[in-house]
């Protein structure tokens, strides 16, 4: 993947850096302006999983990782 620019974090603040170094992705942006889907949605919906999974929801965080999910994607820098 590509190194996550200023412009990327600066439009996305918030995320970790793996959905951050997604989103600058030139072949990640072409696939979502191909399929209509706005990169603000995704950032959102990254924004909202991890607020579900946080420690600071600690029912759901650990439902999750008792069911294989990796939570880790979602870390913040």
């Amino acid at each position: 993947m590509h190194p996550c620019d200023s412009d990327v974090a600066t439009r996305y603040p918030g995320l970790s850096r793996g959905v951050r170094d997604a989103l600058a992705d030139p072949i990640v942006q072409a696939l979502l302006a191909a399929d209509r889907v706005d990169p603000q949605e995704v950032a959102d919906l990254a924004r909202r999983v991890a607020a579900r999974l946080s420690p600071a929801n600690p029912t759901r965080a650990q439902s999750a990782r008792e069911h294989g999910s990796n939570t880790d994607v979602f870390d913040r820098d």
